[in-house]
């Protein structure tokens, strides 16, 4: 069967098979190897990309259920900002030590600060409740999210 998607801007029509993943397709037919394989259950967040601006563990999505979506990994475009915002308070509050999780967590954080919404800290965990990191403690990344949402508004 074919599938046709934007992926980071760009029209992407792939021959699969009913059973391929999201994720098989974006690392092996589109080389996107930012997209990382983790658990392969939809349990690390590793292979999080957004599809139509929602955060979408890729190992386990039928790359079929995503036919004429818009999906967007870290390495999207960003005529707005904030993937680079993001990935800025990632750095200075070191939110990405292995970065294994970070490409994964980025997107999830991304849909976070384009909400526009003021959240607390533990909304933003549980936001995030779905990535495994090994590195942080987390507390860094929540540093990094917190601060990206009170400057993002003066941004957008």
């Amino acid at each position: 069967m074919q599938v046709e998607f934007q992926f980071n801007d760009e029209r992407a029509i792939c021959d699969i098979a009913g059973h391929e993943t999201l994720l098989a397709v974006l690392r092996d037919k589109l080389g996107a190897m930012e997209v990382k394989y983790g658990c392969g259950e939809g349990a690390c967040g590793s292979c999080v990309v957004l599809v139509d601006g929602n955060p979408l563990a890729s190992c386990i999505t039928l790359c079929a259920s995503v036919d004429g979506t818009d999906i967007m990994s870290v390495k999207a475009p960003d005529p707005p900002g904030a993937w680079a915002l993001l990935k800025d308070r990632f750095a200075a509050h070191e939110g990405a030590q292995c970065g294994f999780c970070t490409p994964g967590l980025l997107a999830s954080c991304f849909a976070l600060v384009q909400r526009g919404e003021k959240l607390t800290r533990q909304e933003i965990r549980e936001a995030l409740s779905g990535h495994l990191c090994r590195c942080t403690g987390y507390h860094h990344i929540v540093d990094a999210v917190e601060e990206a949402m009170a400057i993002w508004p003066t941004m957008s």
